[in-house]
């Protein structure tokens, strides 16, 4: 009598040591995680839990504009707050949108308010920018110190019987000159020092020697647009021109100082950077001075101002090596040199994401930037994608901080839902904290600070809670550690590497946990969408913990791990069995 022979299954061994992270793609290696909630690369290559957060007694509506100078700035409530303490006698008017600083020495520069704190010298305080109104002033001929110039005759022939040093306005020509007779010579001779003093009461008070101006209501006198301080007295300016004779304004008038508006601004070489997209224009402060944006003396601390020819609005500006990088969606503007005139050349590679402007970031050396199409690091020439992990959802909004060697980003999602990545770019891995909606990020002294907006209001904490670096002071010093956070991770689709069905027995998950921690583990066969719960257990020690099961014979199935506290997995294995392509 024939008998079939008898086959014995494959029957193997699997394990994971390594997790490589966060890869939400359809089909991921078995030792990436295809979702993720409150989990991190610390322990790296096991998978661990991120680091608890700490929460200041800082609250408000009025809550933005964090940043980082000798210590962390930001703003609530109107009042503006430097490592925790406010600034006496300083309030902050509404503004549109939020408030964004800028470090420029000693100072602390505020827009889009144009505001300046020495934060050594608090008192200190003011306006970047100056305005003078008035009704009535006299302009007269002077030296360029703000002497008077007296005795001069006014003509197109010059005086008769000139003595040695007399002053005469020469008209016959279409510019007119200032000359002085010399009797040495006995020829009229050109003086430079030709200047026209302002008088009117409190006039100079606002502003300082070489400050650029716009003069309205100065007809009369010539003198209508942009002119140089060059010598004041709170009752009196000095700018360059020549009189006929002295002139008395009658109507209203008004000397000013402006400072452009810009969408973007960053501090590069003593200097003030900004763009604004309605002109299209780049700006450059004058040397040291970030309140003169129109000072052109043809020297090298003048100002400078340049038009690009790109399309498309300015989306972000960063110093980076160096140079001054102005992005827009579609191309990045380099400028470089030491003083004006300076050097711009236009990269058309991809930019920054319009609303994505805080996502700029150098860690390492390296830039980091949402794109309109993902995550890009930028070294100089062409931007490299590390997103594609992230799969092919859209995000919009980013605001990125960095500590250590990782990137934190937070991005709305197409549900208007507000992500927490992190980017370990030592292991090139990715890691989702979950939902949490970030606002702003500052690194200070070793510590990444955030506000972020939980339960509808906006809190400041700090993204490491239990490794906390220097010491904070007033406000900042009530701070509380946030308690075990849950975390969760999902598997990627077990078993595609087989075309038959097979089963899976023994699998155990090898972890060490800290006291109150605890795991659920759930399966899913088949992609049917179903969580079917396998074990519930505390996790207290380092040891195994074995799912008592054989699978049902399936083509695949993931695995989902749920907990509360300190764990750590240091792998997971189980033992595959595989069966006929029928199922059963």
């Amino acid at each position: 009598m024939y008998k079939p022979p008898l086959y014995s299954t494959d029957k193997k061994r699997e394990m994971i040591s390594t997790f490589k992270g966060y890869v939400h793609k359809p089909v991921i290696d078995e030792n990436e995680f295809f979702y993720e909630e409150n989990l991190s690369s610390d322990a790296y290559p096991i998978i661990a839990p991120r680091k608890k957060r700490a929460f200041f007694n800082v609250t408000g509506d009025g809550l933005h504009g964090l940043f980082s100078k000798k210590k962390i700035v930001y703003v609530n409530n109107g009042r503006l707050y430097y490592g925790g303490e406010p600034f006496d006698g300083i309030e902050l008017p509404p503004v549109d949108g939020e408030r964004f600083f800028v470090s420029m020495g000693t100072r602390l520069i505020i827009f889009p308010d144009k505001l300046y704190i020495n934060t050594e010298n608090p008192d200190e305080f003011g306006s970047l920018e100056a305005f003078f109104e008035g009704e009535k002033a006299q302009c007269t001929l002077c030296r360029g110190d703000g002497d008077l110039y007296e005795g001069y005759s006014v003509g197109a022939s010059p005086p008769e019987n000139p003595s040695h040093g007399a002053l005469w306005v020469d008209t016959s020509l279409t510019e007119h000159q200032l000359k002085q007779y010399s009797a040495e010579t006995l020829t009229w001779v050109e003086l430079e020092d030709k200047y026209i003093r302002i008088s009117c009461p409190e006039i100079g008070k606002s502003f300082k020697e070489y400050d650029s101006v716009e003069l309205e209501g100065f007809e009369a006198a010539g003198l209508v647009g942009n002119h140089i301080i060059y010598d004041k007295g709170d009752d009196y300016i000095v700018v360059a021109g020549l009189l006929d004779t002295n002139v008395e304004i009658n109507t209203h008038f008004c000397v000013s100082r402006i400072v452009p508006d810009m969408d973007f601004v960053c501090e590069s070489g003593n200097r003030l950077w900004g763009c604004s997209s309605k002109t299209n224009e780049i700006f450059a402060s004058k040397l040291g001075d970030p309140t003169n944006f129109y000072t052109y003396m043809g020297i090298s601390t003048d100002s400078y101002t340049a038009s690009v020819g790109s399309d498309g609005d300015f989306t972000g500006v960063i110093s980076y090596r160096g140079y001054i990088l102005f992005f827009k969606e579609n191309c990045v503007h380099k400028i470089y040199g030491s003083n004006p005139p300076y050097t711009i050349t236009s990269s058309y590679i991809r930019g920054v994401q319009k609303g994505s402007h805080r996502s700029l970031l150098c860690l390492n050396e390296t830039l980091y930037y949402k794109s309109p199409k993902g995550i890009c690091s930028f070294e100089g020439g062409v931007p490299v994608e590390v997103s594609a992990d992230l799969g092919s959802g859209y995000y919009t909004d980013a605001v990125a901080g960095a500590l250590n060697n990782k990137y934190y980003i937070c991005m709305t999602n197409v549900n208007s839902q507000r992500e927490l990545f992190v980017y370990d770019e030592e292991y090139a891995l990715w890691h989702r904290e979950g939902l949490l909606d970030v606002k702003a990020f500052a690194n200070n002294n070793m510590n990444l600070y955030f506000i972020a907006e939980i339960d509808g209001e906006r809190r400041l904490g700090l993204i490491d809670g239990e490794n906390r670096y220097g010491n904070f002071t007033g406000a900042l010093m009530g701070y509380h550690t946030e308690s075990d956070c849950e975390w969760l991770l999902e598997t990627g689709l077990w078993g595609l590497e087989l075309p038959e069905n097979k089963y899976y027995t023994n699998i155990r998950i090898r972890a060490i946990g800290e006291k109150g921690a605890s795991l659920k583990v759930y399966i899913q066969y088949n992609s049917d969408g179903r969580w079917l719960q396998q074990l519930v257990t505390p996790i207290e020690k380092t040891g195994s913990v074995n799912l008592p099961f054989i699978t049902p014979r399936c083509d695949h199935l993931k695995l989902r791990i749920q907990g509360k506290g300190s764990v750590r997995i240091i792998s997971i294995s189980r033992n595959v069995e595989s069966g006929s392509e029928i199922d059963v």
